[in-house]
């Protein structure tokens, strides 16, 4: 794949992930807001005494509704499956095949990437476990995680953020 952002995609297998989160309908004008919620997540997780068991990640259900709102929780995994509150909730990344590449860049220019990432499912005959609800697409699995760490690498231009849509499921197998 030629394309100046993103790493060549590939398929994996993955298993069932605990995870902390909070939903959030926010659009474009929101993200100062919806960034917010990954500190408020990791500081939830230190009062709880729970280690994280990776990145945090943005999890995208709805993609733009039809006022351009984005239906999203903001996560962040855990070892184990742990009891939230009222503002956090406790879900899991579902297990399965995944179609994944690595963002290289400023997060500005994901939007590059992710395309670029679903023009290939499609030249790959591959189908992203996503459905249409009226204008409303729905993603059974969509998630950006940040993998660079803001405090340590503090230049946006080199940050690496990994894309993975969850793939449909073959029920043939």
């Amino acid at each position: 794949m030629v394309q100046k952002y993103i790493s060549e995609p590939f398929v994996e297998e993955r298993t069932e992930q605990p995870y902390v989160g909070i939903p959030i309908l926010a659009g474009l004008s929101d993200w100062e807001e919806v960034n917010g919620l990954v500190g408020e997540l990791f500081d939830w997780l230190k009062v709880k005494g729970i280690k994280p068991a990776g990145a945090p990640f943005f999890r995208y259900w709805c993609m733009g509704d039809s006022e351009g709102k984005y239906k999203m929780e903001v996560g962040v995994p855990v070892k184990r499956m742990v009891t939230g509150d009222q503002r956090v909730m406790a879900s899991y990344i579902p297990g399965g095949s995944y179609l994944s590449a690595l963002h290289k860049g400023h997060p500005d220019n994901l939007d590059k990437s992710l395309d670029a990432l679903e023009q290939w499912a499609v030249q790959e005959g591959l189908d992203i476990d996503k459905r249409w609800e009226g204008e409303d697409e729905i993603w059974n699995g969509r998630f950006e995680f940040y993998v660079s760490e803001p405090e340590i690498e503090v230049d946006l231009d080199n940050w690496a953020i990994e894309i993975a849509f969850l793939l449909m499921r073959d029920d043939a197998a």
